[in-house]
């Protein structure tokens, strides 16, 4: 194999990688309870088995939401190369006005396709297997496996999905998430590290009782101390964490995510609350992170008595950051593969937001958050998009970057490559 065969495979197949991200984009696979993956993971099964891939290996905490594995065995003593990217999506919710376009098909605009999951990340998918389609067509994986890991609930923390699936893929010697690496322009980091999450609600007391007669009898009104709360909050709240390996890199604080008080006109509300997210940074733990914020209402009832109290969202109390070495073999053979596809390889560089890495970090897998086509900024919105040459090149970098991860590891060995 050369790299010449290679990238004029992938180039033969751009029209079938189109296709294919229009099938994936044409099938409903939002959370529940909009919808589930059984769907796409069934259509997946069909397409590998139609193009000679085998039928992949359904694994399912709940039939209902399925994961599936694809496995292309190479040279049974090298390494395995793990391609992962989840098939459900955000629901299209309350936006469905706003959208110009059909959310479950694909449009072409000027060079982009709309459709809900494009960017998030039904087109990193679709590349991942258009890639393993050409690489196995011209021989360039046979110095290790490769494998498609195609999880299920990963906009919904990840259950049913990469939390209970990385420990039966221990096997894996590397990883890399197909997340868009872009929030201005696509392909605008090579990221080492993606934030963890945190999501709790603080509960504020008042004193319910019939407002006439708030100017006669003392009262506290629960919304009103729930406001004063989240407008300090984003100013007075200090949170704990060490140094980091990008200087910019710092944790992030969403107040007001979700509001809830009041009980009718007439009411002085006796109980509000208000959702809060935190994406963590590396070395930041749930534990100090409870602490940061007690310490803060601890002072805000000292200062003007504000009753209030903090509790974990459950399912998504505590998300790992993740990192991995700017050393890894993995990073190393993503430059490459980049340098191939793209020319120069993106910046090294963090994701803003939460992926599925950190699942696969805990088994002790070296795993690229993301490196992938879209836009962050289109994401989890109307008019989701992403563009037709960054699916192209997608499907260059991950057949590029698993060709050189196998390569190198040849290269290890001393083997001719």
């Amino acid at each position: 194999m050369t790299t010449e065969e290679l990238v004029g495979r992938v180039r033969e197949l751009e029209g079938d990688l189109l296709e294919l991200v229009s099938q994936l984009i044409a099938i409903d696979s939002q959370i529940p309870p909009y919808g589930d993956e059984r769907a796409i993971v069934g259509f997946l099964q069909s397409y590998f088995a139609e193009h000679g891939l085998g039928s992949g290996t359904v694994l399912a905490k709940d039939p209902v939401r399925p994961n599936l594995v694809l496995r292309m065995e190479g040279d049974p003593s090298g390494p395995t190369l793990g391609l992962c990217g989840h098939v459900d999506t955000k629901p299209v919710g309350a936006a469905a006005d706003q959208w110009r376009t059909d959310p479950f098909s694909v449009t072409h605009v000027d060079g982009m396709l709309y459709g809900l999951g494009t960017s998030d990340m039904k087109a990193a998918v679709a590349a991942m297997i258009i890639a393993a389609r050409a690489g196995r067509d011209v021989g360039a994986f046979t110095g290790g496996s490769l494998e498609l890991v195609l999880v299920a609930d990963e906009e919904a923390g990840a259950t049913y999905g990469a939390q209970w699936l990385a420990p039966q893929l221990r096997h894996l010697d590397a990883c890399l998430i197909g997340e868009p690496s872009g929030w201005e322009r696509d392909w605008q980091g090579l990221h080492l590290v993606s934030r963890g999450l945190s999501c709790f609600r603080i509960r504020v007391a008042g004193t319910q009782r019939h407002s006439s007669l708030s100017d006669r009898l003392p009262s506290t009104n629960a919304c009103l101390e729930m406001a004063r709360l989240m407008t300090e909050m984003g100013e007075e709240l200090s949170l704990t964490y060490p140094g980091q390996v990008f200087a910019d890199l710092r944790p992030t604080v969403n107040t007001g995510v979700l509001v809830d008080g009041g009980v009718s006109f007439g009411v002085v509300p006796g109980e509000a609350s208000f959702g809060c997210e935190v994406r963590a940074v590396p070395g930041m733990s749930v534990e100090q992170l409870a602490a940061d914020v007690r310490g803060w209402l601890d002072k805000a009832h000292a200062d003007w008595g504000v009753e209030a109290t903090l509790t974990f969202e459950p399912g998504l109390t505590w998300i790992d950051p993740s990192e991995v070495a700017a050393d890894a073999a993995v990073v190393q053979a993503a430059q490459a593969g980049c340098t191939i596809a793209l020319e120069s390889p993106p910046p090294l560089s963090f994701f803003p937001g939460t992926t599925d890495a950190p699942w696969f970090t805990a088994q002790g897998i070296p795993t690229i958050p993301s490196l992938g086509p879209g836009i962050l900024t289109y994401c989890h919105g109307p008019n989701e998009a992403v563009s037709v040459r960054s699916v192209k090149e997608a499907a260059a970098v991950y057949a590029h970057t698993a060709a050189a991860f196998f390569a190198g590891a040849r290269d290890v060995d001393g083997a001719e490559c």
